[in-house]
């Protein structure tokens, strides 16, 4: 499971004024707080099926939920004001190959009506206030290559780097509409929660520097396939290569460019010097 199919909450277009006066209400009104009750989890489980449209085979369980919060995981909730979830995301406790911990952030989801109200933004800042309060350094987690409005919410809003592309990571096995018609590919964005990098990208500033290497992707992939399934499929043929190559040779991504006017966008390599782990 991914997070990126929720497609999170990012300013990724112009609004009219009304449009965000009528966001900033709705943003007043949600209330995020950790799940603890059987409610909050039964909630989780109808969200998994509203927003992926997973069958019971792929949705994660009621079970899981209480058994990872008793073992050091935490799931968050967006909450209106009569208690009804909007948004939620679950991070297990993992370890490194270094025996380091860290959390996995396995799942995100946003209500379709709700993904232009920042939710998803403020689920993954709760993921991180909570990993600095238990001493945690890394919050890792999975999205597709090709989502731009992903990689944009990853890369310059939240401040992740990516060190690692894995692909067909989940086979092809998954019921999920979403999973369809391509190898489920993902990139591994690392988010070191108390880096010097997290805490500009979180006060709008972005990494400056000129680029060894540079990935093109489409705007909207989705598009992309509706029209043409295997001209996406040569889009990820693509990406997939470039990255690999790129990894391979000592970059990683660390900036992201969406094209103000609706063209492609494009990942950003540079030379790793591993700084985000030294804070």
């Amino acid at each position: 499971m991914t997070e990126v199919e929720c497609v999170a909450s990012i300013a990724w277009r112009k609004t009219e004024r009304g449009q965000k006066g009528e966001m900033e209400e709705q943003r007043e009104a949600i209330e995020i707080r950790e799940c603890v009750t059987f409610e909050d989890f039964g909630q989780c489980i109808a969200m998994q099926r509203e927003v992926w449209g997973f069958s019971d085979l792929d949705i994660t369980p009621f079970r899981s939920f209480i058994v990872t919060r008793k073992s050091g995981g935490f799931t968050y909730g967006a909450f209106d004001g009569d208690g009804r979830m909007l948004g939620f995301s679950l991070a297990l406790p993992a370890i490194d190959d270094g025996l380091r911990p860290y959390y996995y952030s396995q799942m995100l989801a946003v209500l379709p009506g709700y993904r232009d109200t920042g939710i998803g933004v403020r689920l993954k800042l709760a993921q991180r206030e909570h990993a600095l309060r238990t001493g945690v350094e890394l919050i890792t987690w999975t999205f597709d290559p090709l989502q731009s409005r992903n990689a944009y919410l990853n890369i310059v809003k939240l401040g992740c780097v990516i060190r690692h592309y894995l692909v067909n990571y989940y086979g092809q096995v998954s019921s999920s509409v979403l999973h369809r018609g391509l190898d489920t590919d993902r990139l591994f964005p690392e988010w070191w929660v108390g880096s010097e990098r997290v805490g500009e990208a979180l006060g709008g500033r972005r990494k400056s520097g000129r680029p060894e290497a540079e990935v093109e992707i489409p705007r909207n992939i989705d598009e992309v396939k509706a029209r043409d399934l295997d001209e996406a499929r040569d889009w990820q043929s693509r990406v997939r290569e470039a990255f690999t190559r790129n990894i391979s040779e000592g970059l990683y991504v660390a900036g992201f460019e969406a094209d103000p006017d609706g063209g492609n966008s494009r990942y950003l390599f540079y030379r790793d010097e591993h700084e985000e782990e030294r804070g």
